[in-house]
């Protein structure tokens, strides 16, 4: 896992949609979607719920929210 993931999936959270999200972060849709698809990997489960339109996050992945910004608040 490395830190810019984490900061991808707590703006794809924020904004639940990964095109929004990805034009934020100045990366393509594919790659931030592969980003996310890594770290689903490394949990052994879905963080976000995929709908037509939007995201939803999973009982994973708010767990992983209130964590990431706690980590991510201690690096800044």
């Amino acid at each position: 896992m490395e830190f810019d993931q984490l900061r991808y999936f707590l703006r794809v959270a924020e904004r639940a949609h990964f095109t929004r999200a990805a034009e934020e972060l100045g990366i393509s849709q594919p790659a931030l979607s592969r980003s996310i698809q890594r770290l689903e990997e490394e949990f052994g489960r879905p963080l976000f719920e995929r709908r037509t339109r939007s995201v939803q996050l999973t009982d994973a992945g708010s767990l992983l929210q209130s964590r990431a910004e706690q980590v991510l608040g201690i690096l800044d």
